[in-house]
Formats: structure tokens, C-alpha cells, sequence
């Protein structure tokens, strides 16, 4: 029987720019909480030694608070990477378009992923719908993610919790399964 290794904290673009008023223009974002659940699951996966990735944004478009050359493109404080944990740059919503992301992952022997993050109406449902489809298991924690509001064609606003909702109930079952942070904490069977 082959060594299993724990599942590998996948730290989707929590970067200091998710704080820039543009996010809210249209209202709060939902899970305000959510850079707190995020560093107490980056907290006991370093505990553990287990695999940390950490997905930076680095965007494209002129102005961006994404954008490298912008002080919003460093990592939150609370989830800044650590000496051990692995960070890969994207320059566009999904983790694994012409990144080196799944490179990363194979290296670590990895099969299964944990995922956390922002936004999960861009990048968490980009990333975890390609990692579905690569055959990674996925374990999205539903408290560990935060949606911002969305304005359709008409221009009607749709609140970022109803985002949130919508948009984790649509992952579901198909490409991912939702838990919470303190249920995966507690679980300490989370294997690769």
C-alpha cells in the first residue's frame, strides 16, 4: 500500500486587493469572517507540516488592484505564504490555466485538495470545476470562501450572499464537496 499524504490546502487570491472599495461597490461582500476561517485551516495545516498552495492573482487589466505593480497584490497578512508553502501566479480566474498549479500539485503527490478562498463567484469556482475535472477530490470550505455582488445586463443587483449560495450550490456534488472549516479541522482524516 502506497504512503498517503494529507490533502494539500489550495489558498485561492487572498491577496490585500479583495479589501479595495471596487469589491463593494454594490454592496458587502458576503462571509465577511472569511480571511479568519481561512488562517485558522492555514494555521493547522502548518501545525501538520501538510502541503500548502498559495494562488496569486496577478492581474492584466490597467488599474487593477490585482495587478502586480499595485500594493494590493501582497498577500493578506493573517494568510501570508510561509517559507515551505508553494505559490503560484495566475493572470487569470482559473488556477490552472498556463500555470504551473497542477505541476505543483503532482509534485506533491497530491489527489486531493482543500480549497479556500476569494471570490467564489470568479476564481474558487473557476479553479475548483478544473481541478474536478482533472480528477482531483475536492473539499471546498463553504466559511473559507466569500462572493461579492453581481449586476446582470439589466443591471439589477444580486446581493453577494444570494451569490454565495448560488454559486456553492451549483459546485455541490458534481465538483466538489462542501463542508466547513471547523469540520475539516476536526476531522484529521483529510488524505491524499
Amino acid at each position: 500500500m502506497p504512503h498517503l499524504l494529507p490533502a494539500t490546502l489550495l489558498i485561492i487570491d487572498v491577496q490585500k486587493a479583495i479589501d479595495d472599495p471596487l469589491w463593494v461597490s454594490h454592496g458587502p461582500r458576503a462571509n465577511p469572517e472569511a480571511e479568519t476561517r481561512i488562517a485558522a485551516l492555514l494555521a493547522h495545516w502548518r501545525a501538520h507540516r501538510w502541503p500548502v498552495v498559495h494562488l496569486r492573482h496577478s492581474s492584466q487589466l490597467a488599474g487593477s488592484p490585482y495587478s502586480a505593480k499595485s500594493a494590493g497584490f501582497a498577500f493578506k497578512y493573517a494568510v501570508n505564504s510561509g517559507p515551505l508553502e508553494r505559490v503560484v501566479t495566475k493572470r487569470n480566474n482559473n488556477g490552472f490555466i498556463n500555470t504551473a498549479l497542477h505541476a505543483e500539485l503532482k509534485q506533491l503527490h497530491c489527489q486531493q485538495l482543500v480549497v479556500c478562498g476569494v471570490t467564489t463567484n470568479h476564481s474558487v469556482d473557476a479553479t475548483v470545476r478544473h481541478a474536478a475535472g482533472l480528477g482531483y477530490r475536492v473539499t471546498l470550505a463553504t466559511d473559507a470562501t466569500a462572493a461579492i455582488a453581481l449586476v446582470t445586463p439589466e443591471g439589477e443587483v444580486i446581493d453577494a450572499d444570494t451569490v454565495q449560495r448560488v454559486f456553492l450550490a451549483n459546485l455541490a456534488g458534481e465538483y466538489c464537496a462542501l463542508t466547513l472549516s471547523d469540520d475539516i479541522i476536526g476531522a484529521h482524516q483529510s488524505i491524499c
